[in-house]
């Protein structure tokens, strides 16, 4: 199965010595929340396959993922259909 590229750039945080957790962020569809979206740095979650989990203990799918930043970067965003 070929890796999506929300997995992509979340292994990269991880392991690319270059990159520096902290300076990431995840903005993701958060229902509840004002406008449905929340906001995490990248050293405040766990990474697994098919999702993210936050300290909190929720576990947001990668679809769920709506745009990644590293610093002023904007690495991802969705397209909506």
């Amino acid at each position: 199965m070929r890796k999506g590229k929300v997995r992509a750039i979340l292994e990269s945080m991880i392991w690319d010595a270059r990159n520096r957790r902290e300076d990431y962020r995840i903005i993701f569809r958060d229902r509840g929340m004002p406008n449905d979206v929340s906001e995490v740095r990248g050293d405040e979650i766990e990474v697994r396959s098919d999702r993210i989990v936050l300290r909190d203990g929720r576990e947001i799918p990668h679809h769920r993922i709506i745009a990644i930043w590293r610093g002023n970067e904007l690495l991802y965003i969705v397209h909506e259909r």
